[in-house]
């Protein structure tokens, strides 16, 4: 867990959804409201962000009178016990994290389970019917100082690197992954409908026998689809209608276009609201996407979708998903050989490579899109696609 401060007054920080208006600490006296309390990556990026008007603490939080235990075990916590779990990063991230949380509240009903996650991730999870709260990460240490128990997955001993997410944050609480059966995510969508979304979907669907959602975007870009691969499907299908999000032609708007130019693909608007976002993948019967937040809540919802991996090892992700059918591309490059395990975080945003935010592969090859993601052969993209359309869905939509 990192500390942050101001290191003038008047200082306003603004971070994944918080803001905040901080002054300096002063000793003896501190304020706790105005020392910010997060993960350590997220710090990391806060600072490097605001390096002249942020500095980091450094001292021994758990000498502070009042200030939580760490959770090492559910064995022994105290019925009405107050528990925070720390976990930002993208929603993918928080969802693998929702089996954890379920688990917990199994083992003790009687605690009040709080999650600090990003601003932008909240609503997703206010009815996680699991949860008794949710706040905003980062937080202050006053707030944290307001639990008894903490939770968080940074500075763990067991690597991610041969570990499914779900398995390396039970272990961070003393859970034997092997000891839970049901490692499914959970997210409970009844509020976050939006019926335009419903509207123009359903309209969509007339003269088609299906409608899949067609994403090749994804936060880290290196994971991004090019336009040539995602455009094998509707040439495939021309009896199913594609719904491709709008902020893919808004990346790549020259490249995109002879994708939006087919008669079955049509550009959905779902960027900058989840309920949109959230209604589209619950509405359309399945969806092919990159290595993203959609295959998390299609296995969330029940729904069938085909991901397409690159840098990252599918089996560290899909285990527990049985609706989600996932590609490898096998790629042998110059410089590397998927699974790279590269992204922009170790890239970029750790200061280590300078230039356009593209892998190292890509930079080699002029490709303006990592190679591997660019390798997939025709033939197992329809291979892939087939064994889509034969997944049994575990959830019905919302409209």
């Amino acid at each position: 867990m990192m500390f942050l401060a101001a290191t003038r007054p008047g200082v306003a920080l603004k971070a994944f959804g918080a803001e905040f208006v901080l002054i300096p600490i002063r000793y003896p006296e501190v304020d706790v409201s105005q020392v910010l309390a997060m993960e350590d990556a997220l710090g990391s990026r806060i600072l490097q962000r605001n390096h002249t008007q942020i500095q980091r603490l450094r001292f021994e939080a758990h000498r502070l009178p009042g200030f939580p235990l760490p959770l090492r075990s559910p064995e022994g916590i105290p019925a009405g016990s107050r528990i925070l779990i720390i976990r930002g990063g993208g929603i993918g991230d928080v969802l693998m994290c929702t089996p954890v949380i379920r688990e917990l509240r199994r083992r003790l009903p009687g605690t009040r389970l709080t999650l600090a996650t990003f601003e932008q991730n909240g609503k997703l999870f206010r009815s996680n019917p699991d949860l008794n709260d949710v706040v905003v990460q980062p937080l202050t240490l006053g707030r944290l100082m307001a639990e008894d128990y903490f939770v968080e997955f940074t500075g763990k001993g067991r690597s991610l690197d041969d570990t499914h997410m779900t398995d390396y944050y039970l272990s961070c609480i003393g859970i034997r992954p092997e000891t839970v059966s049901d490692k499914r995510p959970v997210l409970a969508s009844k509020d976050l409908l939006d019926t335009a979304t419903c509207r123009e979907l359903g309209a969509a669907r007339a003269g088609f026998e299906r409608i899949v959602y067609l994403n090749g975007l994804a936060s880290d870009r290196l994971r991004d689809i090019p336009p040539d691969v995602l455009s094998v499907f509707p040439d495939l299908h021309p009896e199913i209608r594609f719904a491709v999000p709008a902020g893919y032609p808004e990346r790549y708007p020259e490249q995109a276009r002879p994708l939006l130019e087919r008669s079955n693909v049509m550009k959905l608007d779902t960027k900058g609201s989840l309920e949109k976002y959230i209604t589209a993948l619950s509405v359309c019967d399945a969806a092919v996407t990159t290595d993203s937040s959609v295959y998390h809540i299609a296995a969330a919802l029940g729904k069938p979708c085909l991901t397409l991996f690159g840098p990252i090892d599918p089996g560290l992700r899909t285990r527990y998903y049985p609706t989600v059918v996932s590609l490898e591309p096998r790629y042998q490059g110059k410089t590397c050989r998927s699974p790279c395990g590269k992204s922009m975080f170790s890239e970029f945003y750790n200061g280590q490579t300078d230039g356009p935010p593209l892998c190292p592969e890509a930079r080699h090859r002029l490709s303006q899109f990592s190679p591997c993601l660019s390798s997939y052969a025709k033939d197992r993209l329809s291979a892939g696609f087939r064994r889509l359309l034969t997944v049994d869905p575990k959830g019905a939509g919302p409209c």
